[in-house]
């Protein structure tokens, strides 16, 4: 699977749902990540987490990411993922959302280095569980664990490592230190895979060609952008300055506003499009009036019209 140096879409709460994987997928995304489900959720029969667990279509290979902090738990939900048709599982140990860190799992996981080892374990335990881990730099600055962490996961046969190289407590502000990361993946024993400001193509492809690194995975760059992938592979195939056209982009907004609305009912799937919209539209002339409409509009015809004055049909 990570033979090649593939150009992954990230695991996004809340985003990278079923729709979003799709239309990241139809533009060249070689993976894509689910968002994280609860494991103790998968383990209980929680409803919503089996929900976020059913793959799309473009799902194949299906790369299942859970949270937790319990390895008996992870290693019961981790089967509980494959039987349902997943072919790969990540372990969040990054998440520095407080809800998350409060329970013990992601980034807590980073100050907690021999629980999360005992996870990797349990894991390893279960030679039919495939699976990743996704983490970052440290928690804060006076602990920085990537080599002790790469260290584990090898030992412990992870397919491979995702690394956001931030800590836990810049959540997203600074920068990702990718010296940092660079000198870790140099003497890896098993795959890396690198996250983290990587908004343009050209930083993108930077990164891809960084020694040791087997690959790079997009979050926030391809909010808004699901093209971002393909504007990275036109670059490496020297198509210089591909982008999609106004009619283009309009018929993937108009695409992502049909998905989640048949995926989630026109109520709910209208508002989860509203934020997606404020991404789509940043950067273009009336963009603030545009996003001041959305919330005046009750439906998906409504919206429709709307997109059409902000992308025009060609003359």
């Amino acid at each position: 699977m990570f033979t090649q140096k593939p150009i992954i879409m990230a695991p996004m709460a809340g985003l990278s749902d079923r729709p979003f994987r799709r239309l990241c997928r139809s533009f060249g995304a070689d993976l894509a990540v689910s968002e994280m489900i609860s494991a103790k959720g998968l383990v209980y029969g929680d409803r919503k987490s089996r929900i976020l667990l059913a793959p799309d279509e473009s799902d194949q290979p299906h790369w299942v990411q859970l949270f937790g902090s319990e390895p008996e738990i992870i290693r019961d939900a981790a089967q509980i993922a494959l039987e349902a048709g997943a072919d790969l599982i990540d372990i969040n140990m990054g998440c520095p959302v407080k809800k998350v860190v409060k329970t013990g799992a992601g980034a807590a996981l980073l100050r907690d280095p021999e629980r999360a080892e005992a996870i990797m374990r349990a894991l390893n335990r279960a030679p039919t569980i495939p699976y990743t881990i996704k983490i970052r730099s440290g928690w804060d600055n006076k602990q920085v664990i990537l080599d002790l962490f790469i260290e584990m996961a090898a030992t412990h046969n992870a397919k491979a490592l995702t690394c956001h190289p931030r800590t836990a407590t810049m959540m997203f502000s600074g920068r990702a230190d990718w010296h940092q990361l660079a000198d870790a993946a140099r003497n890896a024993a098993l795959p890396i895979i690198g996250s983290g400001d990587l908004n343009d193509p050209q930083t993108a492809i930077k990164a891809l060609t960084i020694p040791g690194l087997n690959g790079i995975m997009l979050g926030r760059g391809s909010l808004g952008r699901p093209w971002f992938f393909q504007e990275i592979k036109e670059l490496l195939l020297e198509r210089i300055g591909w982008s999609p056209d106004p009619e283009l982009k309009r018929k993937t907004i108009l695409k992502h506003g049909k998905l989640l609305c048949e995926e989630y009912g026109e109520k709910t799937g209208l508002l989860l499009y509203r934020k997606h919209l404020a991404w789509y539209s940043k950067g273009l002339t009336n963009a603030a009036t545009f996003r001041k409409r959305l919330f005046t509009l009750t439906s998906f015809t409504e919206l429709e019209s709307t997109i059409h004055e902000l992308f025009p049909d060609p003359a």
